[in-house]
């Protein structure tokens, strides 16, 4: 397995682990973290950037395989993850990653920074980890595209 192919799960954590920490300061610190608004937003932008270099290396490298697969016990429920790296996923989680580096770095630049701005960012960056999870997840995605 590419060693490229091993980190290849840090392309929905990494924004999802950013988004979530930023969010524990921001309900912990409410009016500090909304004064460090432009730290916030420069986190998760290259969070996001990070997700989609490492889809597009990916796709240059054309690797495909399993990245991950666990299973978690949480409380009385069984949560299967699986990650799957193919080649329509990253060519989607690519596009998905440039189009969420357009939005964020619009936002960042268009957007007035008043009451709600870092809350928007974080939002931002939970949404879209949330998608290159699902783009990634496996079955009830691919299912969707096969020909």
């Amino acid at each position: 397995m590419s060693s490229v192919l091993k980190i290849a799960w840090l392309i929905p954590f990494s924004p999802l682990s950013v988004a979530f920490c930023l969010l524990l300061l921001l309900i912990s610190f409410n009016r500090t973290m909304n004064r460090l608004s432009k730290p916030v937003s420069y986190s998760l932008i290259f969070s996001v950037l990070l997700s989609t270099v490492l889809s597009f290396i990916l796709v240059k490298q054309k690797l495909t395989g399993q990245v991950t697969d666990w299973d978690l016990d949480i409380a009385a429920m069984k949560l299967h993850l699986g990650l799957y790296v193919d080649e329509i996923a990253v060519k989607i989680s690519t596009f998905v990653g440039l189009t969420a580096l357009i939005v964020m770095a619009s936002s960042l630049y268009l957007m007035d920074r008043k009451k709600g701005y870092v809350r928007y960012f974080i939002f931002l960056g939970i949404s879209f980890g949330l998608v290159f999870l699902f783009i990634l997840s496996g079955d009830p995605f691919h299912n969707l595209f096969k020909i």
